[in-house]
């Protein structure tokens, strides 16, 4: 039995790679061109396209001159560097996103060391950085998900991350959400250790994104009412960063909330219909069902908020707040499909460690990893359509293949994390996993 693992451990990686490299290839040699080509023929304006700068702009004219970040004028100067220029309302095909300072203002606190370099030289910086943040964190979710993947597979895990569409897209874009990330798996992480206080403050500070943080701040405040006496030191780390950067981002803009609260209100204006749900269960039913889902997460955290934090059941309470998170995200934006990578690693380890019940649970565990695995086997077919057969014109009209997978998958995980408690029976069998590791 040891030769074909011994295989394993080099062909996983390998084929790991090539699938990673024909993701970027895709990017880069087909999607941007594309993009681009489009762009060109609508006059779409194109800058810098980096979702990093509304806020390091904003950052370095409150830090450095006063200027409120929220304004319409800062708004016109992010569009000339984000978009090249000012956006028209007169032009049916100018892009509705406004791209404004939309966050909190004391996420300047962490964009701060960088207001006095040119962004040119922060964005290599931010690529590197959230790239670290992307490796990092696969090492913390296994730790919080209690999961002992040997070392080959945790690489390969590695390698199709930094070769997904999710991640390819959010570090080009420098989006906050792969640093985020890895302050959730932090916060979870310290909670398993005891580390109570540290764990609070890294969620604090994961709420620069709120609707990224909102999900797991409840599951995380619902379990400390599980054992107030000895959980409440969690409270107390949280509550008091959340003051110490209202108080800090109330000090450098006063009445920053309300300019907060008008930002908000104005992108989901401007990104109407344009939701994750709007596009799932159409708009008319969209907020129903975003409810029901927050409701469903909060009376799953209550159903385990007394269980140790190491039990598979909490785990999957916050695995799912994750997927929830991305189910009810206000854009289609592919790059939250970061946060589905624990709850993609509990599957495949509670899969693999255990018998799963039922010809649904079957399908829908084949449908999953057929629908992670979708992306890089069309990338491979555009490549081989392009490369080989010299077929720009199919090319050309799927160049979305690789995304037809992207609503299905959030939901398909959604449902298998929900079942999982009546789906799956201890094997009699040894896992693969522990062969491996044998």
């Amino acid at each position: 039995m040891s030769s074909p693992f011994k295989g394993q451990r080099i062909l996983a990686p390998i084929l790991a790679l090539l699938a990673a490299a024909s993701m970027w290839f895709y990017v880069r040699r087909i999607l941007v061109p594309r993009q681009v080509t489009e762009g060109a023929r609508l006059e779409r304006p194109r800058g810098n396209l980096s979702d990093l700068y509304p806020r390091w702009l904003g950052a370095r004219e409150l830090l450095l001159r006063g200027r409120d970040p929220y304004s319409l004028e800062i708004t016109r100067e992010i569009q000339r560097g984000y978009y090249g220029r000012e956006l028209d309302s007169s032009r049916a095909n100018d892009p509705k996103d406004q791209s404004s300072f939309a966050y909190p203002v004391y996420v300047v606190f962490l964009l701060a060391p960088t207001v006095f370099m040119t962004f040119a030289s922060v964005k290599i910086l931010a690529f590197w950085f959230l790239t670290a943040c992307a490796v990092l964190s696969v090492h913390l979710w296994e730790r919080s998900l209690s999961i002992r993947f040997s070392w080959w597979r945790t690489l390969t895990v590695v390698v199709l991350l930094l070769g997904s569409y999710p991640f390819i897209e959010a570090v080009s874009l420098q989006q906050p959400v792969l640093l985020v990330a890895l302050l959730l798996a932090g916060s979870w992480v310290a909670r398993q250790r005891g580390w109570l206080v540290a764990s609070g403050v890294l969620l604090a500070f994961a709420t620069i994104k709120p609707q990224v943080a909102f999900l797991p701040v409840i599951v995380m405040v619902l379990w400390v009412s599980g054992d107030w006496r000895k959980r409440q030191l969690w409270l107390w780390g949280f509550a008091a960063t959340m003051l110490s950067l209202l108080a800090a981002a109330e000090f450098v803009l006063p009445g920053w909330l309300f300019r907060f609260y008008k930002a908000v209100h104005f992108y989901q204006i401007y990104m109407a219909n344009t939701s994750f749900l709007d596009w799932l269960v159409t708009p008319r039913l969209s907020g129903t069902v975003w409810v029901l889902l927050v409701l469903l997460i909060g009376w799953i955290a209550w159903t385990v908020r007394a269980l140790n934090p190491d039990s598979s059941d909490a785990h999957r309470a916050f695995c799912l707040a994750l997927v929830v998170v991305v189910c009810t995200s206000p854009n289609l934006a592919l790059y939250n499909q970061i946060l589905l990578l624990p709850g993609v690693l509990l599957w495949i380890e509670s899969a693999e460690n255990a018998q799963l019940r039922g010809v649904l649970t079957r399908f829908l565990s084949k449908l999953l990893a057929a629908l992670v695995a979708w992306p890089w086997f069309a990338c491979v077919v555009l490549i081989g359509a392009k490369v080989f057969f010299g077929a720009e014109g199919f090319v050309q009209r799927a160049w979305q293949l690789p995304h037809y997978a992207a609503l299905a998958l959030p939901v398909v995980l959604l449902i298998l994390l929900l079942l999982l408690p009546w789906v799956t029976v201890t094997s009699p069998r040894t896992s693969p996993t522990a062969e491996i590791l044998a």
